[in-house]
């Protein structure tokens, strides 16, 4: 079978459960952000990681032990950035709004995530593929902005019938629209170096292999370091977040039960979300961390909006709007040619 077939299948699955992702967020009804993030991502880096390795990696311990210091403390920094880039995240999507914010930061996180991997590797990599690979997150990134574009024409229409702000309100909200957008950007980089990490913690996958691991559960492995890392800073954020706003109190709120099983929900999507997603880069081969990254945030967009359609998000936005979403898409589809093609100059 070519390894394309199994790797852009679960990199598929891993953008399915990415995009559905927030779905729980919108369901919320007395959590903050911030309430969600601490006991969604305790499960999705912590808890569920720690049954799935005990299952189906045992070794996992005496890899990342034989790993070496070093890997494990660059791993865990990487983590650490990704984590305040998840908090980050929800500061500046809060500012600016969903689509230019989401935009935004996965704009910025494709390219970076992509193209550092290629550059540790850029003396194994066939010069064709190298210039195809470049072009197809090039074409990512456009596909990212137009779908940003699209999502800001849709939401214009919400705030048309509002009243013209004066000189000052109108500074100061283009003042707040600048800070969340520089939040959106930082979230950008932060949110990048989840692969990064995933990246550099490759020896703790062949430590496992050298233990006697297959392949693909020795993937899991990668991800553990990094996990440490990015709860810490998550823990560290929300948590302050809420002990300065008072929101811890929303656990034990009457009625509250509820979100804590979307918060739950919220965790297992945000797993499932990433652990497929390495596995399938292990069947991309030496570009699995570049091409595979790209493919999985140009998948999940188009999950994301599928999901939009769906949730009726789109009843009643302006045709100009729809056909730029379109547009969008296609790039998305267009650079998912690219980086399939590239990808397979670079196996050969």
């Amino acid at each position: 079978m070519n390894s394309l077939v199994p790797g852009f299948g679960l990199i598929f699955l891993a953008a399915v459960a990415g995009g559905a992702f927030a779905v729980p967020l919108k369901m919320q009804r007395r959590y903050k952000w911030e309430n969600t993030w601490a006991l969604g991502f305790l499960f999705a880096l912590i808890i569920i990681p720690f049954v799935v390795v005990s299952i189906f990696l045992p070794v996992w311990s005496l890899a990342v032990r034989n790993a070496g210091t070093s890997t494990v403390l660059t791993a865990m920094a990487f983590g650490f950035l990704w984590g305040w880039g998840a908090v980050t995240f929800a500061v500046g999507v809060t500012a600016i709004g969903l689509s230019l914010g989401y935009a935004t930061i996965m704009g910025v996180a494709t390219a970076l995530g992509s193209i550092v991997p290629m550059l540790r590797r850029w003396g194994e990599v066939p010069g064709n593929a190298k210039a195809v690979v470049l072009l197809g997150i090039a074409t990512c990134v456009g596909g990212v902005a137009v779908s940003g574009r699209a999502g800001m024409l849709r939401e214009r229409i919400t705030g048309s019938g509002s009243a013209a702000a004066s000189g000052s309100a109108h500074g100061l909200a283009t003042r707040a629209f600048l800070i969340g957008l520089s939040w959106c950007v930082l979230s950008g980089f932060l949110s990048a170096c989840a692969n990064l990490g995933f990246d550099f913690a490759d020896r703790v996958a062949r430590e496992a292999q050298l233990l006697g691991a297959g392949p693909l559960s020795a993937s899991i492995g990668r991800w553990i370091t990094v996990y440490w890392g990015g709860y810490s800073a998550i823990l560290i954020g929300s948590g302050y977040t809420m002990i300065k706003k008072g929101t811890w109190k929303n656990y034990v709120r009457p009625g509250s039960g509820s979100d804590l099983s979307r918060a739950v929900m919220l965790g297992c999507l945000h797993f499932l979300a990433q652990i497929p997603y390495g596995m399938g880069a292990y069947f991309l081969g030496r570009l699995g961390t570049t091409v595979g990254w790209a493919l999985n945030i140009a998948f999940s967009l188009l999950v994301a909006n599928a999901f939009g359609f769906l949730t009726g998000e789109w009843k009643g936005a302006p045709k100009s709007s729809i056909k730029t979403l379109y547009l969008a898409l296609s790039i998305l589809v267009l650079a998912t040619i690219l980086l399939a093609y590239g990808n397979s100059l670079a196996s050969r």
